[in-house]
């Protein structure tokens, strides 16, 4: 009984420690520092561009939800999103940009079992996966360029559950305005 205690402790504190680890979504930011924020109250998201081959992963209903989320984060922080770029302040493009990537590892492992020649040996593990960047840019209507840009990279991944997926995009919304905008 002892001993299934321990195991049930160990667990616990295992997913405990798991648990911890893990990693809120960040974005990386930069911006124009001459530009003036405090005047911007109207975003205008503009159309995605389809004719690039990196944003044939997702889906036109993908599209769509991205772009809600990006506006529901927007309104929750007081800004108004307007469909006509006549009246926005800022125009807001955003980008999926998508890559093959390769993980490959190795590890030493052991082999007793069978010894006809036991001693070390070595596995290597060799996954494929996409790695996506997920861009925004504010773009000034004037002078037609970027003022301010956030910056999200992550492992794609297909998400059965809608509103693991819905919930996803929120907080990735939130991180890529968390420092908007600029002090």
């Amino acid at each position: 009984m002892q001993a299934i205690s321990r195991h049930l402790l160990f667990t616990l504190a295992a997913l405990a420690l798991l648990s911890a680890c893990a990693t809120p979504i960040t974005a990386t930011t930069d911006y124009d520092r001459q530009y003036d924020f405090s005047s911007v109250r109207k975003i205008a998201i503009q159309p995605i561009n389809r004719a690039n081959p990196a944003m044939v992963v997702i889906s036109d209903m993908q599209v769509e939800r991205i772009a809600q989320a990006l506006t529901d984060e927007l309104q929750r922080r007081g800004y108004e999103v307007v469909a006509d770029n006549e009246d926005a302040d800022v125009f807001l493009q955003w980008h999926l940009v998508t890559q093959e990537q390769l993980d490959v590892r190795s590890f030493n492992s052991a082999t007793y079992y069978n010894c006809w020649s036991c001693g070390v040996g070595a596995d290597v593990s060799v996954r494929q996966y996409t790695q996506g960047t997920f861009i925004v840019d504010l773009v000034d209507p004037l002078r037609l360029r970027s003022v301010w840009r956030a910056e999200i990279e992550s492992r794609m991944r297909s998400q059965a559950d809608p509103q693991k997926a819905a919930e996803f995009r929120r907080e990735a919304a939130q991180a890529i305005f968390a420092q908007f905008p600029p002090n």
